[in-house]
């Protein structure tokens, strides 16, 4: 009961967070010199650094930016939001109790260690997954507080039923339920996981700074978390080496993608993305529902 409780103080923070900053937009952070044109590089008090380091200035905001919502949001939404709903399903099919679930877990056991393996292999994952994809296609959402709420039906739609959460093939769904219950706790996850997303990501990129010889702690503090999570340090790691070798890439890639062609493009190719998906969604919506 202590850890459902923890995990609805958690969610209740997410929501809280989620609610309070809805309204702030993202905006990426100005370049130093020796990557920027125009206006950026005329203002940049550090017109000395070398084009390398200023390269590895940008990448560290981004990275940072990452490694701060998709640890926030794997914990606060889709770890304490998931383990939430397990236990809500659970609660409504007490004839399911004792059972086995897909992932080997006993359906009405509260256990540390399931909820830690569950957090580990299941929700940080999905949420640094769901962190790098929002970077991405953040200039393609719509503006204010619509587009995170979007982004997490895009997410619901277009990974959902091919991977989790309402994937048709999941036996789970034999064994707790009503269905109607389920997909609606999903979905409501979802739209609060994009809400929380861009809400993190807009407040932050206010906050803020890039690294520099005054301001280096703060800026990168966020970045010990990749740490403690290997994989995630180490695919950063190759990241920051290839900004280094290449430190207009980014830069380069940021600018394409929030051009008025990539942007149209984009918008484009997440609709594609939905059309192809939504077969599939709504197929295992209709066959949850009916078990």
């Amino acid at each position: 009961m202590l850890l459902m409780v923890v995990c609805g103080i958690l969610l209740a923070v997410g929501v809280a967070v989620a609610l309070r900053w809805s309204g702030e937009r993202f905006v990426a952070p100005q370049r130093p010199a020796a990557v920027a044109r125009g206006p950026d590089a005329a203002s940049d008090p550090t017109r000395w650094m070398p084009r390398h380091l200023a390269g590895l200035r940008i990448y560290a905001w981004w990275a940072t930016v990452f490694t701060a919502i998709g640890t926030l949001s794997g914990f606060l939404v889709v770890g304490a939001g998931g383990r939430l709903v397990m236990r809500l399903l659970a609660a409504t099919s007490p004839d399911a109790t004792g059972r086995s679930t897909e992932a080997q877990a006993i359906v009405g056991e509260i256990s540390p260690e399931g909820t830690l393996a569950y957090l580990v292999f299941g929700a940080l994952p999905f949420a640094f997954a769901s962190a790098a994809l929002y970077l991405l296609v953040e200039p393609w959402l719509p503006r204010g507080r619509l587009g995170g709420a979007s982004f997490g039906l895009v997410l619901l739609v277009c990974v959902g039923p091919f991977i989790d959460p309402l994937r048709a093939a999941n036996v789970d769904f034999d064994v707790v339920g009503p269905g109607w219950l389920a997909v609606l706790a999903f979905a409501a996850l979802a739209v609060l996981h994009g809400a929380f997303l861009a809400a993190v990501a807009g407040r932050l990129s206010h906050g803020l700074p890039l690294v520099s010889r005054e301001r280096w702690a703060g800026p990168i503090t966020p970045l010990l978390a990749a740490v403690v999570l290997f994989p995630v340090g180490f695919v950063l790691a190759i990241g920051a080496l290839v900004a280094f070798i290449a430190p207009r890439l980014l830069p380069w890639f940021l600018d394409l993608r929030a051009s008025r062609p990539g942007v149209l493009i984009g918008r484009v190719l997440l609709g594609l993305a939905v059309l192809a998906a939504l077969p599939a969604f709504v197929s295992a919506v209709f066959s949850i529902v009916q078990r």
